[in-house]
């Protein structure tokens, strides 16, 4: 396939990924209105069974990705991701009909399904249609559709629920879906199809896995440490023992280990996990700050999350302008630095905290998430061969989505926890029943505000621990990775 080709095909596959990325954040304006719409109050327990619409999401998005990159070879890119187009359609048409928040998250978990297929295609695309000289770039403009739709998400999401309620961010996937599908057919060339082996056992150890922990986490609040989070937490150590022992000597393994061995590469990943960590919690906890505390309205919220997003673009931009001049791992921690300063002002946020100052707090922190990125990503793409940079590059964007995932339910039963705790309702005092319920609506106030304020500085804390890894990361100047230079030694020997 000549090169304009190419990217023709991959212009078109980029709009699959932008859509996938965008419902992805979509959401986090609008999950107090849909909260509420179910449970007919705002409360921090509703919170809690709220999250897991984002989770379910990253669930799916996460633990189907590593596979699906296997089964287009098998199947045919082209066919492969019409299919995950259509799991994509069918699921948003079933979160648009959930009767409750459970099916809701349920369904988010199929349509993500068809998203998280997306990614792996796109980089099989880049792997037969581009040179190997070209396919960092092609990575690149990958990578950025996807930040470009994280970045419009929220925005998004409350402009399209204003006029047409929430459920209409997911009926509005129907005719969009539909329209990628046939400029697939007419645009993007079908590759002929390739005997390969696709690894069914490691991708159902893998979920398998992912899905122990995060349901454990979850579970913290409302079935105990001791009762359910441990037992969970042995299953998934179990489950990871014998996932490695059915990935050793696997030819094509649906993760493959030894790429750990590198520290940078390992290193970028680790640093994409705490960063996953902090960017969900900033991602959902500032637009329900804005509802808890100023009753805003879905798009008040959207327009104050995207503060902090319609940073991270122009911080990525710098940053890839910084990697030659300041080296890989000094921009990735000066991102990591800026990012933690910024949400440690976040913590610090009151009930009547000035436009300006949040503003302020999350321009900063949106710049250091950007910052960060072109070196992380750079990294990891140097790190490996040249024959290696798609599974690479996949692996670094589960890294990601696996730090949001955790994070998002690690800290959802830990909040709740804390509201109970600070709350403190069996302390209240003998009042009529009028002056109770102002007093218990002045302390959960005050009590969700010191729970925002743990979010907010856990996030920071998460930050300033990834700079120890970006400083890790070590990119040879001439270009050739640690992998090529390893297999250039050993033939020379």
């Amino acid at each position: 396939m000549g090169t304009a080709s190419a990217w023709v095909a991959l212009a078109v596959i980029c709009f699959g990924i932008f859509l996938a990325a965008l419902d992805q954040t979509a959401v986090s304006a609008v999950l107090p209105v849909i909260v509420k719409d179910y449970e007919g109050a705002f409360s921090p327990s509703s919170v809690e069974r709220g999250g897991w619409i984002v989770t379910a999401y990253l669930v799916g998005y996460t633990v189907f990705m590593p596979v699906m990159g296997r089964l287009a070879d098998l199947l045919g890119h082209r066919r492969l991701f019409n299919i995950s187009i259509i799991i994509f359609m069918a699921g948003s048409v079933l979160c648009a009909m959930a009767p409750n928040l459970k099916w809701l998250a349920a369904f988010r978990a199929v349509q993500a399904i068809g998203g998280g297929a997306i990614v792996p295609i796109a980089m099989g695309i880049v792997g037969l249609g581009f040179s190997r000289k070209m396919q960092a770039m092609a990575i690149g403009v990958l990578v950025s559709a996807g930040e470009a739709g994280g970045v419009i998400g929220p925005l998004y999401g409350a402009l399209m629920a204003e006029p047409i309620g929430w459920r209409g961010i997911f009926w509005i996937n129907v005719p969009l879906g539909l329209l990628v599908i046939a400029v697939v057919a007419l645009l993007v060339p079908s590759w002929p199809r390739q005997r390969v082996y696709v690894d069914y056992r490691g991708a159902v150890l893998l979920a398998a896995i992912l899905s122990a922990i995060t349901i454990g986490l979850s579970g913290q609040h409302t079935l105990g440490w001791y009762q359910f989070v441990f037992p969970m937490f042995g299953l998934a150590i179990a489950l990871l023992a014998l996932f490695l022992w059915v990935e050793r000597g696997q030819e094509h393994p649906v993760l493959r280990l030894g790429m750990f061995r590198n520290i940078t590469f390992s290193a970028a990943n680790l640093a994409n996990i705490l960063e996953g960590v902090a960017m969900i919690t900033a991602l959902v906890q500032v637009p329900f700050f804005a509802y808890a505390t100023k009753s805003a309205t879905p798009i008040e919220g959207g327009l104050l999350v995207i503060r902090m997003t319609v940073m991270i673009p122009i911080g990525a931009v710098i940053g890839g302008w910084l990697v030659n001049r300041l080296t890989h791992r000094v921009t990735a921690a000066i991102g990591f630095a800026m990012a933690a300063v910024g949400l440690f002002l976040v913590s610090r946020w009151t009930s009547d905290v000035t436009s300006a100052v949040q503003t302020r707090d999350l321009l900063i922190t949106g710049f250091g998430f950007g910052l960060n990125s072109p070196p992380l990503a750079a990294a990891v793409v140097a790190s490996v061969s040249r024959a290696r940079v798609a599974v690479g590059s996949s692996l670094h964007i589960v890294a990601k989505t696996t730090g949001e995932m955790i994070g998002l339910a690690a800290i959802s039963g830990w909040g709740i926890y804390t509201f109970e705790n600070v709350l403190n309702l069996e302390a209240l005092p003998l009042l009529d029943w009028q002056r109770l319920q102002i007093e218990v609506e002045n302390r959960s106030i005050d009590a969700l505000l010191v729970v925002l304020h743990r979010f907010f500085l856990l996030a920071a804390l998460m930050c300033a621990l990834a700079v120890i890894p970006a400083l890790l990361i070590n990119v040879r100047r001439d270009g050739v990775s640690d992998e090529e230079s390893l297999e250039l030694a050993d033939e020379l020997d």
